[in-house]
């Protein structure tokens, strides 16, 4: 068994080494967290972030090595093995400013010149190392096809726009496509209940039914729709009257920002077994850059991650990859922390203790199956199956250092994990 721990209080990055099992030949009952190999909750489809414009922006300040570098870090086998990415359809708070497609309201300007800047080089380079799936999602319609005349401050998209901006998303699909990138997912609206000084449109749940099922849904060809994009206080009710059994609709995308809510990921994943769900962004807000006053949010990520993958998801995106050294540039000033830092002159990038965390969910997990586990105190477990390989990933989030004894089968071991460290078994 290969043991990988991440300790950033004691300044282990990431550490290996091999342990052996012991066969179980009388019964444990303390400190115990058993495996269930043959307890299938779902599959663990993908892990991944967003290149926003201002990600994008970010990484073209990198040299060449770097960039390269970088890449690998996300996206290798020896990296996360990020293979999902989230797209902007538009510009959003994380941009260097507010820009749209087209101003005219047949279209006939429409063009992704903004994203030819930064977005496309950047997800050039990475289809070199990995191939990924593509979900994109507007913060904002146009701003011509809003009550309010504008990108930023909520507004809703007038009825009598509805089937111009499906073209408009469709020509976003196909603009992408012609660059070789197939969207393989779209919501229609980042958080569509929020009204935001930032790019936001607000669209009610029977706006969002119509849109979809009455002007969108018969214009896509291979792109599939994720419903909602919102917070999770009530996925389960949302989904239930959003949802229609039709070929196009993946499943649901869902925020963090509201509170844990795992038992409505749950009871999505109970009466929908096979629909696809998909946290698609998370992340804590800005404060200046230091090693272990980022550890808490390194948790608080992980934390998430670990009990939406035990409830049910099936695909995890984290927001920005890739901020500066003050988290942006963000034209609102809505700065937050990213798994990786651009360093103070913009010469080179740190990798956060958010990212080791990731490291051990994301890295070994991909197209595995999440199974069951049972844990004896407040730890965190996630444990995952892959031709009979099984993958344990343990987090301490506490004060104080934790015995336990670890059951696969009729196996074991009996370890300890640090407080506020993270540790991956690989057997």
């Amino acid at each position: 068994m290969k043991k990988i721990v991440s300790d950033i209080n004691n300044n282990i990055l990431i550490k290996s080494s091999n342990i052996k099992l012991k066969k179980v030949n009388k019964y444990i009952e303390n400190n115990v967290i058993r495996i269930y190999k043959d307890e299938v909750i779902t599959k663990y489809k993908g892990i991944g972030g967003a290149i926003t414009p201002a990600v994008a922006y970010n990484y073209s300040k990198l040299s060449d090595d770097n960039k390269n570098k970088f890449i690998k870090d996300y996206f290798s086998n020896d990296g996360l093995n990020y293979n999902v990415i989230r797209l902007v359809i538009g510009s959003c708070d994380f941009s260097y400013s507010t820009f749209e497609y087209s101003r005219k309201k047949d279209l006939s300007d429409f063009n992704i010149d903004e994203d030819m800047r930064y977005i496309i080089p950047m997800l050039r380079d990475i289809k070199k190392v990995k191939d990924f799936e593509i979900m994109a999602s507007p913060w904002s319609c146009p701003s011509m096809f809003k009550d309010n005349k504008r990108l930023t401050l909520g507004g809703k998209l007038k009825k009598k726009y509805y089937d111009i901006y499906s073209d408009y998303l469709v020509r976003y699909i196909n603009e992408y496509k012609n660059q070789g990138f197939n969207i393989s997912y779209l919501t229609i609206q980042n958080e569509p209940f929020a009204t935001q000084t930032w790019e936001s449109c607000v669209f009610s749940l029977d706006e969002q039914k119509d849109f979809i099922y009455n002007h969108l849904i018969d214009k896509l060809n291979d792109t599939k729709i994720l419903l909602f994009d919102h917070n999770k206080e009530d996925i389960f009710n949302i989904f239930k009257y959003l949802y229609n059994d039709n070929n196009k609709i993946a499943g649901l995308a869902m925020h963090y920002y509201s509170g844990k809510h795992y038992n409505n990921i749950r009871l999505i994943r109970k009466y929908y077994p096979n629909t696809l769900l998909v946290n698609s962004e998370s992340c804590c807000g800005y404060s200046k850059y230091d090693e272990k006053s980022w550890i808490r949010d390194a948790e608080i990520i992980s934390t998430e991650m670990i009990s939406d993958f035990n409830n049910g998801l099936n695909m995890y995106l984290d927001w920005n990859i890739l901020l500066d050294y003050y988290g942006g540039p963000n034209h609102k000033k809505n700065y937050c922390k990213s798994p990786i830092i651009l360093n103070e002159d913009n010469s080179n990038y740190i990798k956060s203790p958010i990212y080791y965390y990731l490291y051990h969910i994301s890295k070994h997990n991909i197209d595995s199956n999440i199974i069951e586990n049972s844990i004896y105190n407040d730890l965190l477990v996630l444990s995952t199956i892959k031709d009979n390989r099984v993958v344990v990933t343990i987090l301490n989030t506490s004060d104080d250092i934790k015995e336990y004894n670890l059951i696969i089968d009729n196996e074991y071991i009996s370890d300890k994990i640090n407080k506020h460290s993270i540790i991956t078994y690989e057997l």
